[in-house]
């Protein structure tokens, strides 16, 4: 593939990325309103982020089989189509929460099929030199669509927080990045594998380091979804922050974790070891967790929300890397396994928060909680057996390569 071409195919799928990430934390920064409109408990309201990891973990591994047989840009596209008619369902026809949930749902499951092509179309493009930059290059626009949604919601939605206005002109933009994509995306070099998703799938699945890096994978994507749902409530309770100043704030700790996760692939290209790498950001993600649950001022949570944000960021392309090189032979269903980490956090995150804010009155307990999550799995990293990244490049040759970044 030409230059040019890798650079444009690059840019696109880079922006699908940001916009089916939108997707992941729209609804924080107006989840009182639509807690305030259908009644709902804390608990309940947490399931509305819930649902779309729901679809994306159900579609997942199946959307990577798939792409093998079908070539990835035709997959992509057809995932970020039900990602589109979710958006647009949830804005215009939801007049009830089970609806809400129901749109929320079909949106995951595009989601979850595109991620797997989406990630092995990037793969396809970058053989050479570069592979771990592009490749948190692509993690970080996941990152960069959720942090986005908390500054532009509240503007959309206005003063009388209209959140299905927000979700509708949220939606439009995401239509539109559909097409663009549709029409122009160039065709991937590579042709699809032909058999051994099944056989592949076991192989992951009898690996000691698939799961350990699951949970590393859990520590990082899954953390900062739940951060992104709660954070724009939590600074609103917590400091009496205006809801247009919290969604800005609130973002701060995805915009890091998009620095941190590119600046992540730079580190291991530089040649730092991996395993350093995942424990300094779990490390890291301990403490800004903490920070933020016990922050006495406003200052102290920032602080801890950028602290948050470089430890959520820093593994991504060491997981999903090590995850190739650990099962050489099928590194797609590895890293589709340690994408299912990430989606098990997305999925129980912000229900056991909102549990814990009910049954407390406050966040502490909730984030502390997540801290202690971070800090146990931090511990079990020492079972990881040692890899080599440099495996990645021929399992790339042997498998197919319908790996998973979240």
């Amino acid at each position: 593939m030409p230059a040019s071409s890798r650079r444009t195919a690059l840019l696109l799928i880079c922006a699908v990325a940001v916009a089916v990430a939108t997707n992941y934390t729209i609804q924080g920064p107006v989840l009182g309103f639509i807690r305030a409109e259908f009644r709902l408990s804390s608990a309940d309201a947490g399931t509305i982020a819930t649902a779309f990891f729901v679809g994306a973990a159900i579609t997942m591994l199946a959307g990577g089989a798939i792409a093998d047989r079908t070539g990835t840009r035709s997959a992509v596209t057809l995932g970020f189509l039900l990602v589109t008619i979710g958006n647009l369902g949830a804005g215009l026809l939801a007049p009830s929460f089970p609806a809400l949930l129901g749109w929320r749902l079909l949106g995951g499951l595009g989601s979850g099929f595109g991620f797997a092509a989406g990630a092995s179309y990037t793969r396809s493009i970058f053989d050479d030199r570069g592979r771990h930059l592009a490749q948190g290059l692509y993690g970080a626009s996941f990152l960069l669509g959720s942090g986005i949604t908390l500054a532009y919601v509240p503007i959309l939605a206005g003063p009388s927080g209209d959140w299905r206005l927000a979700l509708t002109l949220s939606a439009l933009v995401v239509a539109a990045v559909w097409v663009v994509w549709t029409l122009l995306a160039p065709s991937e070099p590579r042709a699809p594998a032909a058999t051994g998703a099944r056989v592949a799938l076991a192989v992951a699945l009898r690996e000691r380091n698939t799961w350990l890096l699951a949970l590393c994978h859990m520590c990082g994507f899954g953390m900062a979804i739940v951060i992104g749902t709660w954070v724009t409530l939590y600074l609103v309770d917590a400091f009496g922050l205006p809801i247009a100043a919290a969604g800005l704030i609130g973002s701060l700790t995805l915009v890091t974790g998009i620095v941190a996760r590119a600046s992540g692939g730079v580190i291991l290209e530089g040649g730092m070891r991996p395993l350093w790498l995942i424990r300094a950001g779990l490390a890291l993600a301990a403490i800004g967790l903490t920070m933020v649950a016990l922050a006495p001022a406003l200052p102290v949570a920032i602080a801890g929300l950028v602290v948050t944000g470089l430890g959520v960021g820093f593994p991504y392309a060491a997981v999903f890397n090590g995850a190739a090189a650990s099962v050489r032979t099928s590194p797609a269903s590895a890293q589709a396994i340690v994408g299912l980490g990430g989606l098990l956090t997305a999925i129980l995150g912000p229900p056991l928060v909102g549990t814990l804010l009910d049954a407390t009155g406050d966040f502490a307990a909730g984030f502390l909680s997540l801290a202690a999550i971070v800090v146990a799995v931090l511990v079990l990293t020492s079972l990881i057996r040692p890899f080599d990244l440099a495996a990645t490049d021929l399992a790339a040759t042997d498998a197919g390569d319908a790996s998973v970044p979240l």
